[in-house]
């Protein structure tokens, strides 16, 4: 006859896996070149690798009378800034990775819980930034807010 499922009680995500979907989704974003899941750390630890190729090349070139050694000097930053945003957000992924830490990590960021409901609740909704073509501008904001909290996991 007809099936009669029952409904599964809604689980509500708490803070730690509010900020392991963000994590996660940040770090896909960053390396959307990975072929799996386990594959994700190496895909991101090649790309902090570039970062760092960039901050050479472009250090060496700096020179603040020249045009051009001005925008070695921007570029150095941007790539400095890269790099140390892509470390934390593997740094965080790899914490949050630990189920372990489940407990710490709410009572740690408890005072942070508004704010990551705040970005869930936007990063869940999804369609409407996407509907605007924002996707990077949005990541990249979500970059700036998500990692000073990680930096404080540490």
């Amino acid at each position: 006859m007809f099936f009669q499922l029952k409904k599964s009680p809604k689980i509500v995500p708490d803070t730690y896996d509010k900020a392991f979907q963000l994590v996660s989704a940040v770090i896909h974003q960053e390396c959307p070149e990975h072929r799996a899941n386990h594959h994700i750390l190496y895909s991101a630890n090649q790309k902090l690798e570039a970062y760092l190729e960039a901050q050479k090349h472009f250090r060496q070139f700096e020179d603040p009378a020249t045009e051009i050694g001005k925008f070695s000097t921007e570029a150095y930053q941007v790539a400095k800034k890269k790099y140390h945003q892509l470390y934390y957000i593997i740094r965080g992924f790899m914490h949050l990775s630990d189920e372990n830490k489940r407990d710490h990590f709410n009572h740690r960021f408890r005072f942070h819980a508004e704010k990551l409901d705040t970005m869930y609740l936007l990063w869940e909704q999804k369609n409407y930034w996407q509907l605007l073509n924002l996707d990077a501008s949005f990541y990249e904001q979500l970059k700036d807010d998500l990692v000073p909290m990680l930096t404080q996991f540490e």
